[in-house]
């Protein structure tokens, strides 16, 4: 709670300064605006991805900064909202899929309305997002970008479609903070609109992982007929364990196709 705490004050006076920097005596920096159309894609090892279908879509909309060291150096920075948007479509236990099931021996009866739904998962996230990046430019012609970024979850939401309690809970919690590294090409106009195309990769986990939420242990009876009684008796017969793999990692692509302006 204190880091987000102290890096909201950051943010906050980071903000605040942007406009002073560029109202102040002349220098080589410059204010602009910045938006982008991003896709975007999980990469982790689990069974299972933490968000709907694994690949999204979305926009970053930011307030950029550059500060110019020569005609081919630049330092390009900024604070954006970054919008990302995740979904799949879901379907659990058709009727046709569960009487799969049932072929061998007597046929199954059921209430079809208590074991099957389908619907949409969907994921709703909103980052604070904060690149840092070295600009080498050829004047005119093409420029390149690469640096660390920098984001912090400000919301998700999720929707689903399964009915009230039947889904699992998850083994991971969504983490505040986050970093990464961006590469980028893009080319400036001479009135300032610049277009740009980057590529950043997640450096730290964007979930933390419980690995042991989803261990449990089973348990094996063994029946038989009791001899002098006729009865039928149920014992334990051994244990052992089992659960779903959790993932070791939980990163993040994302493609970015962008336009701004200097003003």
């Amino acid at each position: 709670m204190l880091l987000k705490k102290r890096m909201c004050r950051m943010v906050v006076a980071l903000l605040a300064c942007l406009p002073m920097l560029v109202w102040a005596a002349e220098t080589p920096l410059r204010l602009g605006a910045h938006v982008s159309f991003n896709q975007v894609g999980e990469i982790t090892d689990a069974t299972w991805g933490v968000y709907a279908d694994g690949v999204g879509y979305g926009a970053t909309l930011s307030l950029d900064v550059s500060y110019r060291f020569s005609p081919w150096l630049s330092l390009h920075s900024g604070v954006g909202l970054d919008y990302r948007y995740f979904s799949s479509e879901f379907q659990h236990g058709s009727l046709e899929s569960l009487n799969s099931t049932c072929l061998i021996g007597s046929p199954c009866e059921y209430d079809d309305g208590d074991y099957s739904w389908s619907g949409y998962d969907k994921d709703y996230l909103l980052y604070l997002e904060i690149p840092l990046l070295a600009q080498l430019q050829i004047p005119n012609v093409i420029y390149f970008e690469v640096g660390p970024v920098l984001d912090f979850k400000l919301m998700r939401k999720s929707d689903h479609p399964e009915p009230e309690g039947a889904r699992e809970d998850k083994c991971q919690e969504d983490r505040f903070a986050g970093a990464g590294i961006s590469v980028g090409i893009g080319h400036e106009f001479s009135f300032g609109l610049f277009i740009d195309l980057r590529l950043s990769y997640q450096l730290t986990d964007v979930v933390t992982v419980d690995k042991n939420c989803g261990s449990y242990t089973v348990t094996v009876w063994k029946s038989y007929l009791d001899p002098e009684t006729g009865e039928t008796v149920n014992e334990k017969d051994f244990d052992y364990a089992s659960g779903i793999e959790a993932g070791s990692y939980f990163f993040f692509n994302k493609i970015q196709l962008g336009i701004g302006y200097w003003f």
